[in-house]
């Protein structure tokens, strides 16, 4: 012990009497050498903002057209620049085929293709595609699904031999659906438990009613998924999985010659089973306006959604639609967005988008707000939204927004996955197979003219359903008196009864 505090005390005294390091003395500047900005708030480079790049000129690829021998539709564009392959089947059919009380049917079948087949389970196929450095993914739609598979270009071949196995051979096992079903259960949970799900979901609701799938959300309600069964999952894999309601897409480095026999070996002997008959759906009936509230205790922040009926991808109108919106409230300078976030400081940011589907999907205008204030941002949203209606546009929000639609478009290409995704959307909508060629020309004939008559026609504020979700007993009085229409009750799944019984206790 001794000899360590001796140790210790010889090494302070060296650091004490080390010597300290002396500064470096500035650099002179060089001769002639123009000064740097040193980055102060009041720099005189801060005066003028950077000019922007130069633009990138982007045309968006058009599709070969092929078919196989069963009349099952490919469509192929080549990309030699990395040697990758992305396929995607696509259907058109997804949330809207599902019958009454089995919301979420189409996705629960998805989910379940790559849980196992006659010849592989699901651990074998997790194992092929990760061995041969394969990517699978599939996702359902409110009128159409898509199963897609990305591959290294000289392993397509055993990749395509799982894929189609999956997409046309799925067990669903008993054990793997019911286990499935937990887990879905469990995503509804926190997705109840979610405010702007919430705000999202009793919209679709209140929008399309208790008759249609859109009234609901595309992953089910906790009814709906324990009242799928096995049976149900069978049944729609087998009436809507046939080469008559599909089409194949594939992007990527490899060309037509040897991508045919690829497909005709997997796919080529696929057979259409018996046709479905065509779903029905009703159509809400109109009704006076009320006020929707589902009670959020102690919230910091209300979520507001607006909505109603909107218009289909393939409508006349569709282009001075998506302009006017995206003045409305899709881009971050709109007027939405510059009067609640940037003028009232109501919110981090408000929106409102057109989902346009074969039939009219929604359309939404939403965000969340700051409690206190959530009355105040409602009547700034109508406000907007009326004043949208009467068509009146600036030169430089038509210029701003026409060039906003277009510069989205490039990004809808960027991998060989994102282009097959854009390319079967297109296809499962009815639309054209040149439509993003033509996109830019189709945004830019857009004229203030067309833009007035879009809002005129397809706005309608004094209609539209409002959902609010909030703490109640602090939000309701306030709202009342905005004389919107009056205030009806309903819990986080759409529920009127059960949120009046819950009330009342």
């Amino acid at each position: 012990m001794k000899s360590l505090l001796c140790t210790l005390s010889l090494l302070v005294a060296c650091a004490s009497s080390a010597p300290k390091a002396q500064p470096r003395p500035a650099q002179a500047q060089a001769p002639g050498a123009s000064a740097q900005p040193q980055g102060t708030p009041d720099s005189s480079f801060r005066a003028r903002p950077p000019p922007p790049g130069t633009a990138v000129e982007f045309h968006a690829p058009i599709p070969t057209q092929l078919v196989l021998r069963n009349g099952l539709p490919v469509f192929l564009i080549e990309r030699h620049d990395i040697p990758l392959v992305s396929v995607a089947i696509a259907l058109r059919s997804g949330a809207d085929t599902e019958p009454p009380g089995k919301a979420g049917l189409s996705s629960f079948t998805l989910d379940l293709l790559d849980e196992g087949t006659p010849a592989r389970d699901a651990a074998a196929i997790a194992r092929g595609f990760e061995d041969l450095g394969a990517r699978y993914g599939s996702a359902s739609e409110a009128d159409s699904s898509r199963v897609s598979v990305t591959a290294i270009s000289d392993t397509l071949g055993p990749v395509l031999d799982i894929f189609a196995d999956v997409v046309l051979h799925p067990q669903f096992r008993a054990a793997d659906v019911a286990r499935v079903r937990v887990e879905r259960l469990g995503e509804i949970a926190q997705a109840l438990d979610d405010p702007q799900s919430v705000g999202r979901n009793v919209l679709s609701r209140v929008v399309f009613g208790e008759k249609h799938p859109w009234g609901y959300p595309r992953e089910g309600t906790v009814s709906s998924v324990k009242a799928i069964s096995r049976k149900d999952i069978v049944a729609w894999h087998e009436a809507w999985f046939r080469p008559s309601n599909a089409a194949l897409f594939v992007v990527g480095d490899i060309d037509a010659a040897t991508l045919m026999p690829l497909l005709e070996m997997r796919f080529g002997g696929w057979k259409d089973g018996r046709p479905p008959k065509g779903a029905r759906h009703q159509r809400p009936r109109k009704a006076a306006r009320v006020v929707t509230l589902v009670d959020k205790p102690g919230a910091p922040q209300s979520q507001i959604w607006i909505g109603e009926i909107g218009v289909s991808s393939s409508a006349p109108d569709i282009f001075p639609v998506r302009v006017m919106n995206n003045i409305l409230g899709l881009s971050f300078n709109s007027r939405l967005n510059g009067n609640l976030r940037t003028e009232h400081g109501y919110s981090y940011g408000v929106f409102s988008f057109y989902y346009a589907h074969r039939e009219p999907g929604p359309f939404v205008a939403a965000g969340g707000v700051i409690t206190e204030k959530t009355a105040e941002a409602l009547a700034e949203f109508m406000k907007e939204l009326t004043k949208m209606k009467s068509g009146e546009v600036s030169d430089d929000e038509l210029a701003e927004a026409k060039d906003s639609l277009v510069r989205t478009i490039p990004a809808l290409f960027a991998s060989n996955d994102q282009t097959a995704g854009a390319c079967a959307r297109v296809w499962a909508e009815g639309l054209p197979v040149d439509y993003y060629a033509t996109y830019q020309d189709r945004v830019q004939a857009v004229t203030k003219e067309a833009v007035a008559r879009a809002a005129r026609k397809r706005l309608h504020p004094q209609d539209m359903a409002i959902v609010v979700v909030g703490p109640s007993a602090q939000i309701a009085p306030r709202l009342e008196r905005l004389e919107l229409g009056r205030i009806e009750l309903r819990d986080a799944e759409g529920e009127a009864r059960k949120a009046v019984s819950a009330a009342a206790q």
